[in-house]
């Protein structure tokens, strides 16, 4: 996330996506939030999905339509993993049951582990990719 200011003065947070899975589930809604949450997800109850985070899921369902497929019914929810880094979901449902979940990061080093928490529990990933931060050594010379 960076802080910008715009000619206004009012300041803004510009996050960028840093990583997106998409899953083949086949559960029930409540079953598979609660398979997000025994991840180490945190459903953030309060927080409204704004259309500014609802663009970043638009523009992954967009990109991976192929994938994704189409479905009548979708939800979006604000999940927090750790310390504030929100991951983005959309459940793509046929009547009550979620066949496919696209996860959307936008904190480096996130889904990783995530992933392999849901593999755990009978999520089939079709997709993933996350950038991760590379930590640069400093070299101090004595000139």
């Amino acid at each position: 996330m960076f802080l910008n200011h715009n000619n206004a003065g009012v300041m803004e947070i510009e996050m960028r996506v840093y990583g997106i899975a998409i899953f083949e589930v086949n559960k029930d809604l409540d079953v598979a939030i609660l398979d997000l949450e025994n991840s180490g997800l945190h459903r953030l109850e309060y927080m409204e999905i704004d259309p500014d985070l609802a663009a970043y899921l638009d523009m992954a369902e967009e990109e991976f339509s192929d994938t994704l497929g189409k479905y009548r019914t979708i939800k979006d929810f604000v999940f927090e993993y750790e310390n504030e880094r929100l991951v983005l979901i959309r459940f793509f449902m046929q009547g009550k049951r979620v066949n496919k979940v696209l996860l959307v990061s936008l904190r480096a080093g996130t889904l990783r582990s995530i992933v392999r928490r849901l593999e755990n529990v009978g999520w089939s990933r079709l997709f993933m990719f996350e950038i991760k931060k590379l930590m640069r050594s400093v070299k101090y010379t004595d000139h």
